[in-house]
């Protein structure tokens, strides 16, 4: 008997009994719905994340940090290390990087540039007639996008600012554009003697905060050189007047990145490219997805004995048909190849009619998901087209494996015994 003879049987024999095939494909479809949702939202976190990294880093960039040398158990008292550390209390320092060790960095092979991370913050920004606000200062990087409401990113000076979208309102103008070109009193304070000096810089451009960004803060934006003068008027006289969290070390290429890391790392600091960003937060959405995809195959298993009843149900309502078909000739592994299709056929529609429920609703619910969560127009759940391929393939060939028990009874059935079944 030719295989699609046997194909098309096995179809006709699942439409005589629609209902109790219907409910045996809704019972596989269950995890095919859920593994499908996984996969998207595994696909679109993914997506995202690098959307987040690829927006605020460069590919050249190496994040550096000084390397501890004392335990990293909090249970247990930390070894005292020579060099700048900031105190976070309760016997937790965290070392910092010293201007010895940007020198040490600058001299490495393949590095074209380091820049020491600035902790500064204003006392408070103002300008005339208006309130005094709260605000961070870091410089600007031009491997970080931002959107740009009014103004120019591009030709920022060291008497400039690039003010977020957030002060144009509170400082007293009604729209962006009306800042363009005025300034702002920037106060910052001595940490040591509590005297405070004034930065009256000029905006140059005003951005809202993106939905790429790592992060949604008020910092100001300048260039490096007066984020440098503000954060050492702030630490003169302190203990931390020429030290700094980390540093931004710039490979000369993209091509060098690892091989700076390594030399990094040979002089005794931790250094974290984009990629090493990207994995950490790929493994943890992998996490994840693995913790779905693992609730989606408990459906799936259980599904399995629902399969090999209704298959085992079908052989005992059709011992009279399987004798009938023996009798005519039939062999004993076409009959048993007419369940496992039947069974295939099962796995089929469950997985066809999940993923495609799952297909339905994620793109339904996609509007909504990145309007809660305020992504703008990324989509959390991203379906890629191989994985409704897999899904359905991998749940048929589920489904024949569930269907090999009752397949092997129909086929050992003796056509006459078969027959005076009644």
């Amino acid at each position: 008997m030719k295989i699609v003879d046997i194909v098309q049987r096995a179809g006709r024999s699942l439409r005589q009994a629609k209902a109790r095939t219907l409910l045996t494909s809704l019972a596989i479809g269950v995890g095919a719905f859920t593994i499908t949702l996984a996969l998207a939202a595994g696909e679109g976190g993914r997506q995202y994340a690098a959307d987040i990294v690829s927006s605020n880093t460069d590919v050249r960039e190496l994040y550096v940090q000084p390397k501890d040398a004392h335990s990293t158990d909090p249970s247990k008292p930390q070894e005292f290390v020579e060099g700048p550390s900031m105190s976070f209390g309760g016997g937790f320092s965290q070392r910092m990087l010293s201007r010895g060790d940007i020198k040490i960095l600058k001299t490495i092979e393949n590095v074209s540039d380091v820049t020491p991370i600035y902790n500064a913050s204003a006392k408070y920004i103002t300008r005339e007639g208006q309130k005094r606000y709260q605000a961070g200062i870091d410089f600007y990087n031009s491997a970080i996008k931002q959107d740009v409401l009014a103004g120019r990113t591009d030709d920022l000076q060291n008497d400039s600012v690039i003010l977020p979208s957030s002060f144009t309102e509170v400082l007293g103008w009604s729209e962006p554009d009306s800042a363009i070109g005025q300034t702002v009193d920037i106060v910052m304070a001595n940490s040591a003697t509590g005297e405070e000096r004034t930065f009256t810089l000029k905006v140059a451009a005003v951005t809202k905060s993106s939905l790429m960004a790592a992060s949604i803060s008020s910092s100001l934006l300048t260039t490096r050189d007066t984020v440098a003068e503000m954060y050492a008027f702030s630490y003169l006289g302190t203990p931390l007047e020429d030290a700094f969290l980390g540093a931004i070390v710039m490979a000369k290429d993209e091509a060098s990145v690892d091989g700076v890391k390594e030399a990094i790392e040979k002089k005794g600091f931790m250094a974290q490219s984009a990629e090493d960003l990207m994995g950490f937060i790929f493994q943890f959405i992998n996490v994840l997805m693995g913790i779905l995809i693992g609730f989606g195959a408990l459906a799936v298993l259980t599904s399995v004995f629902g399969i090999i009843n209704t298959q085992y149900i079908s052989v005992l309502e059709r011992t009279q048909q399987i004798g009938l078909m023996k009798a005519l000739g039939m062999r004993r592994r076409d009959v048993g190849r007419l369940f496992k299709f039947e069974a295939a056929w099962i796995g089929f529609l469950g997985g066809a009619l999940g993923s495609g429920l799952a297909l339905l609703a994620g793109t339904l619910a996609n509007p909504w998901i990145s309007d809660t969560l305020g992504i703008g127009d990324s989509y959390l759940l991203i379906f890629q087209p191989w994985s409704f391929v897999a899904i359905i393939g991998g749940l048929m060939l589920v489904a024949v494996v569930s269907g090999i028990f009752p397949s092997r009874k129909a086929a050992k059935l003796d056509p006459i015994e078969a027959l005076r079944t009644e």
